[in-house]
């Protein structure tokens, strides 16, 4: 049985649009309209350089309007304030990076939030971005990148082992603790959803041994049945076969009454993501991946996205203001969403 359409929104918590009232109006906009999801993502160094070139809020145009830092809210903390500003929508990651994360904290914080939010995180995980993107954080807290697909097994092994045992203890090559005692356990059981993010051969592994669902970049519709038979080969190999994985796809968006807007209000957004992320972001694979136009457009697009396998989307609206991002919502509620429901 197919899953049901879920669309998510990445929220203003990076750039210069982030702010508390911003992020709490936005998210509670998010939940009166009916999305499912609302979402953060998590870097810990975060430059200036990257505020400029790794645009997931906002817009390229309000960074260059603003005499600001780079502001970047942290992702764990977020998701805690959004549980307390929030009763319904489903709370994302994507993704926590475990190679910087302590796991046993980490394992004590995500089930907190679980609890606050009573059963509404989705643990979106990852390794970390590459070099390649001028993300400094390995550098910055002395962290091996040349481990950090082992750390990250390793980790989430861990995590689990805290979440579903009352007693848990954990040897394992990069961490290890004595037996404990660690409450609350996750509300949801036996803990919340993990999606992996990424789609290189380590990811798609990772997320066929340990995950319930996958949430990459950059893969246009058709390419996903294809992505997803081999997700399904790979977790068969692993003794999880029948998984019934959540494919998900984070996705920039940009709605607008015609296309020309929705292009032209996007197209210097788009045009710096080359510099800001790894080298699967061509501009290619950028328009092909990118659900940029009016109603009708931005429709035929996801219908073929449901058609190819995905069931959730967690959408990187490109807006220049806080204002312009909730006149994109209330657009898509009203005109895109009521066709998948």
């Amino acid at each position: 049985m197919a899953k049901a359409t879920e669309f998510g929104v990445r929220l203003p918590v990076a750039g210069p649009l982030a702010n508390t009232a911003d992020i709490r109006r936005s998210a509670v906009a998010c939940e009166e309209l009916g999305f499912d999801a609302v979402w953060v993502h998590d870097f810990l160094a975060w430059t200036t350089f990257q505020d400029r070139h790794h645009v997931s809020c906002g817009s390229r145009e309000a960074v260059e309007a603003a005499d600001a830092p780079p502001v970047f809210f942290e992702s764990l903390t977020n998701m805690a304030f959004l549980a307390g500003v929030t009763n319904r929508i489903r709370i994302g990651v994507a993704v926590l990076c475990l190679p910087y994360r302590n796991p046993l904290v980490a394992a004590k914080q995500v089930a907190n939030i679980d609890v606050l939010s009573n059963g509404r995180v989705i643990f979106g995980i990852g390794t970390g971005a590459p070099k390649s993107t001028h993300n400094v954080d390995f550098e910055v807290l002395g962290i091996p990148r040349k481990t950090k697909y082992h750390v990250t097994r390793d980790y989430l092994r861990a995590m689990k082992t805290i979440w579903t045992e009352d007693y848990p203890s954990y040897q394992g090559e990069y961490f290890s603790f004595p037996e404990t005692e660690i409450w609350p356990k996750p509300v949801q059981k036996p803990y919340p959803p993990i999606w992996t993010g990424g789609h290189g051969p380590t990811a798609m592994d990772i997320t066929a041994e340990y995950s319930t669902g996958w949430i990459p970049p950059w893969i246009p519709p058709e390419e996903y049945p294809g992505r997803i038979s081999n997700l399904d080969r790979l977790a068969a190999e692993k003794g999880r076969e029948g998984t019934e994985f959540d494919i998900a796809t984070e996705v920039y968006v940009c709605l607008a009454e015609t296309s020309e807007g929705a292009i032209s209000n996007a197209q210097k957004t788009l045009g710096v993501l080359t510099e800001g992320f790894d080298h699967t972001a061509t501009q290619e694979a950028i328009r092909a991946a990118g659900l940029i136009g009016d109603a009708d457009d931005i429709g035929e697009k996801i219908g073929r996205y449901v058609e190819a396998g995905v069931n959730h989307y967690e959408m990187k609206f490109i807006y220049h203001t806080v204002d312009h991002l909730i006149e994109q919502l209330e657009h898509f509620t009203a005109a895109v969403a009521p066709a998948f429901r």
